[in-house]
Formats: C-alpha cells, sequence, structure tokens
C-alpha cells in the first residue's frame, strides 16, 4: 500500500515539479532543489493523495539540521507511521551519503524509530564528472541502467562502486532497515522534451525492524 502511495506521489509530483522549476525556481538548473523546497513541495503532492483515500492523517516536521540542511517529517496514516528524510545531495561523495546515515543513526539511538515504521528517503542530484556522481545511480539503486536508456548520448557514464556497496546494503547491515523501494526519476526535460538525464530525483523506501 505505502509502496503504490509514494510511487503514485512521485509521478504525480513530476507535473508538479516540472511548474515549480519553470515558474519559481530557475536556480533548480544549477544547484537542484533546496531540501526546504523539495520537501514541502512533495508533502504537499503526498497528503493530497493520501486525503482522497484515508481521514486519520497527520503530517509534522520532526527537526531541521541546519549545519546540514536536512529536513525529517512524520507522517501518520492510520496508525502508520513514515519518516521522511530529506537531505542535502549536491554532490554525491561520502560526506553526502553520511548525512543520511547519521540521521538515521540518532532516531534509532532516541527509540523514535519503531518496528512497525516506515522511512523514506528523497532528494535531487545534478550528475557532473566525479566518480561518486558516475556511480550514484549503481549505489542508489543496485544496479546500473538498463540497456537502451541514451545516458551515453547525454555525456553520463554511469559506473559500479568500487567497494560494489550500494544504499539498501548499508541499511541492512547498519539499522536493519529492509528496503522496499528505490528508485531514482528524471522529472525535468530537455528541450526537445525528453528525460533530461543528468538530474536524477532519488527515492528509496524501507522497511523498519530495528526494536
Amino acid at each position: 500500500m505505502l509502496e503504490l502511495l509514494f510511487i503514485n506521489s512521485l509521478n504525480a509530483f513530476s507535473d508538479d515539479y516540472k511548474a515549480l522549476c519553470q515558474h519559481h525556481y530557475p536556480t533548480i538548473h544549477n544547484r537542484g532543489m533546496s531540501p526546504a523546497h523539495l520537501s514541502a513541495a512533495f508533502q504537499r503532492r503526498l497528503l493530497a493523495l493520501v486525503k482522497q483515500e484515508y481521514t486519520d492523517v497527520e503530517c509534522s516536521m520532526h527537526s531541521y539540521d541546519t549545519n546540514h540542511d536536512l529536513y525529517i517529517y512524520t507522517v501518520v496514516i492510520e496508525n502508520k507511521k513514515i519518516w521522511l528524510i530529506y537531505p542535502q545531495f549536491l554532490n554525491a561523495k561520502t560526506e553526502a551519503k553520511d548525512q543520511i546515515f547519521s540521521a538515521i543513526k540518532q532516531l534509532v539511538k532516541e527509540s523514535k524509530i519503531k518496528r512497525s515504521d516506515h522511512l523514506a528517503i528523497l532528494c535531487d542530484h545534478w550528475y557532473d564528472r566525479t566518480r561518486s556522481s558516475k556511480t550514484l545511480y549503481h549505489w542508489w539503486t543496485g544496479n546500473l541502467p538498463a540497456v537502451g536508456i541514451s545516458f551515453n548520448h547525454q555525456g553520463i557514464h554511469n559506473l559500479i562502486p568500487e567497494d560494489n556497496d550500494d544504499l539498501a546494503i548499508i541499511m541492512q547491515k547498519k539499522f536493519q532497515i529492509a528496503c522496499i523501494n528505490r528508485s531514482i526519476f528524471h522529472p525535468l526535460e530537455t528541450t526537445n522534451k525528453h528525460a533530461l538525464l543528468k538530474y536524477f530525483l532519488c527515492f528509496a523506501l524501507f522497511e523498519c525492524s530495528t526494536n
């Protein structure tokens, strides 16, 4: 149920995203959307879809890390709690990844996350020529893009990380949190209306079993 809800929200959010970028946030084309704007815009879309089917819904901001510009929200849908983490992911280097893990580690340490909870991560990234950026697709999804998708034509050369580790493996090892879905979306378009593959909108959904 939650997986389908998030996928439907992300698919609908693609249209919201294009409108936001066109009319309000031209800097998206240089730095990506700030976690403040990304979290606010996606939460609106998610809650709009949730409230079409459920009446018992609560949403609140749990915390904001000013040093790393990382937001954590909670959404409760009929007693099911989802933790939503919106990190700043300007690059895909170790430090940016560690900020996600540090936020989850703190939630676990404070016994905030319960066994029945779910956790979602949403962030964006502009592809660059660093190795960390080239390995992001595989690190996030566990796979390279399907053959036939025109990444090379847009100057993108996806690589497998040298340690062959990925997000789902790390989450399972560190926190005993199982991955349900990890996806990459490309909501922006090129001038000829093809998906702009250099822009990554990264989503992951996990089921918690920490307690």
